[in-house]
């Protein structure tokens, strides 16, 4: 006999299908006959991350919300397809739970599975509600948060749903050694490793910054390396002024994010959600550079939880590079000659890890 199904809905981001795959790795657990299926957005990132796994994956084609009028055809005819495909879907498989990963590509299937009276939640690891999750809340039976302070930003009739758990992290990322992370990026075992993170989606103005830290990065690269993911940012912006005396490995893309964080001492990056909890499973202290660009802020939220702790410092991105590298190299530089006040940093961060985010919500999907 075949076991239950369970869907997972939503995508467009990484930041939105990682905490997912975490948590259909604890159903799998779980229950050994249970499947899992993804239902993603059709956009190339979705499937470069799903096609690596062993679920099965629908694409959808459903669209986010336009910003002019001009696109509002199409996303009429993207949701009326995507309506009917998840219609369909959840009639063939009768899954046991849907869960809502956030992001646009969520909402057709949880809204339709809770129409069927299938039992729906939602994960929500941002500070802040996105548009979709807001819309999705009447529509859900548990709205799990990475943050305490999330469920005041649901509105006072839904905060019964809410459970704060923490973002889901794959098991994966918290059992990697730093020897086995030092062979892998070909470092050096006696040096200390700045990570930056300039490889996510809007994180230009990172390398951009580290790019004009060069000169000073060198007058403190004694004991130090870098590992700089890029993203497929311009080489001129990553390499035009790289230190000359600081080890670098540069790669545009790393799918062992678990072997990074292993060799990391201090990490620069933005403040996603996703990052923000594996900045804190893994008690690696940071400098962090939200992005600034978000409507309502959130990721300078995110970012603020972990300064509140002492677990990070934050850095405004003032879309300057001269200027970012100035005020970065203002917090950077002290923290690199400084060792006891990142261990202090790291203290911080590994007292708001919540390792058991995925087995919670994977344990109320199968009750």
């Amino acid at each position: 006999m075949s076991g239950p199904i369970y869907l997972f809905a939503g995508g467009g981001t990484g930041g939105h299908l990682y905490p997912g795959l975490a948590v259909a790795e604890q159903v799998s657990r779980m229950n050994e006959d249970a499947r899992v299926v993804f239902v993603c957005s059709g956009r190339v990132l979705d499937r470069r991350i799903l096609d690596l796994t062993e679920y099965a994956v629908v694409a959808q084609p459903v669209r986010p919300l336009p910003r002019s009028l001009r696109g509002w055809s199409k996303f009429t005819g993207s949701w009326h397809a995507s309506s009917l495909l998840v219609r369909d879907l959840i009639r063939d498989l009768r899954p046991a739970a849907v869960l809502g990963l956030g992001g646009f590509a969520a909402v057709p299937a949880v809204r339709r599975a809770a129409r069927d009276r299938i039992r729906t939640a939602i994960l929500n690891p941002d500070s802040v509600p996105g548009i979709s999750n807001r819309y999705l809340a009447k529509y859900t039976f548990a709205i799990f948060t990475q943050f305490d302070s999330t469920s005041q930003r649901f509105k006072r009739r839904f905060a019964e749903k809410v459970r704060s758990v923490g973002c889901p992290i794959r098991g994966a990322m918290l059992g990697a050694s730093r020897a086995e992370a030092v062979e892998y990026f070909h470092l050096r075992a006696g040096l200390s490793t700045l990570l930056v993170l300039g490889g996510s989606s809007g994180a230009e103005s990172i390398n951009e910054t580290v790019g004009q830290l060069g000169r000073g990065l060198d007058s403190v690269s004694a004991g130090w390396q870098m590992i700089h993911i890029t993203g497929a940012d311009p080489v001129e912006r990553t390499e035009a002024t790289t230190p000359q005396k600081m080890e670098v490995c540069r790669l545009e893309y790393c799918d062992r994010m678990d072997l990074a964080y292993a060799a990391a001492d201090i990490v620069l990056g933005r403040a996603g959600a996703v990052t923000v909890a594996e900045i804190s499973a893994t008690a690696t202290p940071a400098v962090l550079m939200p992005y600034p660009h978000h409507r309502d802020d959130h990721q300078r939220l995110n970012a603020a939880e972990l300064a509140a702790a002492g677990a990070a410092v934050i850095v405004e991105d003032v879309s300057d590079a001269r200027s970012n590298a100035r005020r970065a190299g203002d917090v950077i530089f002290p923290l690199l000659k400084h060792s006891a006040t990142l261990e202090q940093m790291s203290q911080a961060a590994s007292r708001l890890a919540r390792p058991d985010a995925a087995k919670k919500v994977a344990a109320w999907l199968c009750r």
